[in-house]
């Protein structure tokens, strides 16, 4: 995602509050690994944005996740869904990778992946676009029909009809991303669903709201490579991806280097950008650039549950269900030079804080029950004993 301007995240985080904390970074020697912007909260595949007064930040989760503060480094609240409904083309299933951005009139647009019905697994998507009049305010999908999509969905035609390619599967798109060149046109680069992984582009109308063209691949890839983000600096264009398997620490974030938007990805040379040896963050990924304040981008990465900082070099969430992990947000202050980027410093987010243990109900006092005050037996009445009968002495017989 990259932009002059930029937006929100699908689960939204709004207002990152670059803040006077002390940045962290193996390159200046201090905190390493960094910590995020906030720990609880979990925020994958984010979209960031700052409309002036605040942050906003957007990322994968039910109808997208959303935060947002008026600081970068502290402060961020969580918010809202990002969608206020479900488009009617798709079916039930999260938001992924939801992608801010500016419209010319001011107004704001969100473009995202959700799932359909028609092709061939159950998590492949199309791409839909959003409004809002601002952050503030969910965003609205247009319903009657999707920005990009296969020919295969069971959805009203596509803007843009991503076409079957030679070599390819023929699978869903994701990772929307946004850049508008210098002279205000506006483009969409996504990835193609499956491996082979393929990147493509797409020019849009002024509003940011339909194809203006058919997309075109861009580059290809034997392996996963994803979220493309396009950047410009020092007269040349970069683009920004993830390379690897998300669940994992070796999730990485690579770029390359062209003089065209639309050539010389394919043979220009990958080099890597952020990775956990780098960092120490496991899995820096989803890189999402933002222009319009200098040099910031956020990633996320995975922490997990009783580490209290980055999960361990061998975590995979395809697997681990006791090592229970998430992805929050981290932020990278970028330098350009002859070479491409460079890695200034990270950001410090607040310390870790344990969560409040529950107060257990309080103990109810038993009610001592009365001892029963015994009955005295009554004392039985001994009965009289009887009087030996009295025997008369014998008569005796008449003399005569």
């Amino acid at each position: 995602m990259r932009h002059l301007s930029r937006g929100l995240l699908a689960t939204v985080v709004a207002a990152l509050a670059l803040g006077t904390s002390s940045p962290v970074s193996q390159a200046d020697g201090t905190t390493f690994p960094p910590r995020p912007l906030f720990w609880e909260q979990p925020l994958a595949d984010p979209s960031v944005v700052h409309d002036g007064s605040r942050w906003f930040a957007a990322g994968t989760g039910w109808r997208g996740g959303t935060s947002s503060s008026p600081q970068e480094y502290a402060g961020w609240v969580p918010g809202a869904p990002l969608l206020d409904a479900r488009p009617l083309w798709a079916r039930n299933g999260d938001v992924w990778a939801p992608e801010l951005e500016r419209a010319a009139d001011g107004t704001w647009l969100a473009y995202y992946s959700i799932p359909v019905v028609g092709l061939p697994d159950v998590n492949d998507r199309c791409i839909g676009v959003a409004t809002s009049p601002d952050l503030a305010t969910p965003f609205t999908p247009l319903h009657s029909q999707p920005l990009a999509c296969p020919s295969g969905a069971s959805t009203a035609p596509a803007s843009d009809v991503v076409p079957t390619e030679a070599g390819l599967p023929r699978r869903g798109v994701i990772d929307p991303s946004s850049y508008v060149a210098p002279d205000g046109r506006r483009f969409l680069l996504y990835r193609t669903q499956g491996t082979p992984s393929s990147i493509r582009m797409v020019r849009l109308t002024r509003s940011g709201l339909r194809a203006a063209g058919p997309s075109r691949e861009i580059l290809r890839d034997p392996g996963v490579v994803e979220n493309p983000e396009l950047v410009d600096a020092r007269g040349r264009h970069h683009l920004l991806l993830s390379r690897g398997d998300f669940a994992r620490c070796g999730y990485r974030t690579v770029w390359r280097e062209s003089a065209s938007i639309r050539h010389g990805w394919q043979s220009a040379p990958e080099r890597v950008l952020l990775d956990r040896e780098s960092t120490g963050i496991c899995g820096p990924g989803g890189a999402d650039y933002v222009g319009t304040t200098p040099n910031r981008l956020f990633v996320h990465g995975w922490v997990c549950d009783g580490v209290n900082g980055p999960c361990e070099s061998t975590y995979s969430s395809h697997s681990d269900v006791l090592r229970r992990g998430h992805r929050v947000l981290y932020l990278a202050r970028l330098r350009w030079t002859a070479d491409g980027p460079r890695l200034a410093r990270f950001g410090q987010g607040p310390p870790w804080v344990p969560p409040p243990s529950p107060t257990p109900p309080p103990t109810p006092t038993p009610t001592p029950t009365p001892t029963p005050t015994p009955t005295p037996s009554p004392t039985p009445t001994p009965s009289p004993t009887p009087s030996p009968p009295t025997t008369s002495p014998p008569t005796p017989p008449p003399t005569g």
